[in-house]
């Protein structure tokens, strides 16, 4: 089957992009000046040296990044599950599916509350 003439143009722009985009990554990687010292590859973090040793480490923004992916993939599973029931009530085996990701999102909820 012959493509039409939107796709063939589809294609040929894909792939003028992509040799744009590695021709500009291999030129700017070839000009780019290579010369490391101490001074460069030291630490820094906002104009500022970082302390050697260890570092405090507070987990909450960790446990509320974790929640919010339990949550985020649970929102997307149930509403693509009621959309496929929806279309099509004879799917068991895809509620099945979205149930069993919602029990994990539960015990992993429960399990980061203890």
């Amino acid at each position: 089957m012959a493509f039409d003439i939107g796709q063939n143009i589809l294609w040929i722009a894909l792939v003028l992009v992509l040799v744009a985009v590695l021709l500009l990554y291999f030129l700017g990687k070839r000009m780019a000046p290579h010369n490391p010292t101490k001074e460069k590859l030291k630490s820094y973090a906002c104009g500022e040296d970082i302390p050697g040793g260890q570092q405090q480490f507070y987990p909450n923004m960790f446990i509320f990044a974790i929640y919010f992916t339990i949550f985020d993939i649970l929102a997307f599973v149930i509403a693509t599950a009621m959309v496929v029931i929806t279309q099509d009530p004879w799917v068991p085996g895809f509620s099945a599916i979205a149930a069993i990701f919602a029990g994990i999102g539960l015990l992993g909820v429960i399990s980061l509350r203890r």
